[in-house]
């Protein structure tokens, strides 16, 4: 019998290896897919970028909710993170692209992991893109990356709403006000009785972001 074909677990699109100005890495939701993100790409184009979408096994990241002690999730969520690395790194073309040049953007459960990825990692992307997404851990959680290093450097868009049902508003909020603590160049956007989507508008004011941040390390 021949062999099953394999299963594809990432896609790109955008400018090819080797000639990109920039790589975003794109992280879909909880149970959605790759296709969906890269979808939601060509709202956020910028110019130049070579955009990658990979797929979590069983379309999750991790098993349990974002508000779980971290531990509850592992191992799942180290091996997400990890593999956010080994692709950041892939983006890099062993150095040809500058940390400064390599983003995230992740929906919900893909935001979360966004969020996780660069305190785990600073230094190694220059900026997040949060769409309903969040700091992972119950309240009290120490957010602080080890080392004893920073966000500085760092830019991150965050998008929350005053009626997601899976993101309190005030859990977005925290998330900025962490986040910019520890160093990072925080812009929040609470868009009011917006449902767990992303909107036209914070795909617009995203993209915005973007331009503005991601412009400033090329040349």
């Amino acid at each position: 019998m021949p062999n099953p074909t394999p299963v594809v677990r990432l896609r790109e699109a955008g400018q090819p290896r080797g000639q990109a100005e920039r790589a975003g890495i794109l992280l879909h939701g909880r149970s959605r897919t790759k296709q969906e993100m890269l979808d939601l790409a060509t709202g956020l184009e910028i110019g130049g970028t070579r955009w990658i979408a990979p797929y979590a096994d069983n379309g999750l990241w991790y098993p349990g909710r974002f508000m779980e002690p971290l531990a509850s999730n592992e191992p799942h969520l180290t091996r997400s993170v990890e593999r956010c690395r080994r692709l950041a790194l892939d983006a890099g073309e062993g150095g040809r692209l500058d940390p400064s040049r390599i983003f995230l953007v992740g929906f919900s459960q893909g935001a979360c992991i966004a969020v996780e990825y660069a305190l785990r990692h600073p230094d190694s992307i220059g900026a997040i893109v949060v769409f309903s997404g969040c700091l992972m851990g119950p309240a009290g959680t120490d957010w602080r990356p080890a080392g004893g290093r920073t966000l500085d450097g760092l830019h991150v868009f965050i998008s929350g709403s005053d009626m997601d049902e899976w993101i309190p508003e005030q859990r977005s909020r925290e998330t900025a006000r962490v986040l910019a603590e520890l160093g990072a160049d925080v812009e929040l956007r609470i868009y009011p009785s917006r449902p767990h989507i992303v909107s036209d508008l914070e795909l617009a004011e995203a993209r915005t972001f973007l331009k503005a941040r991601m412009s400033q390390s090329v040349g």
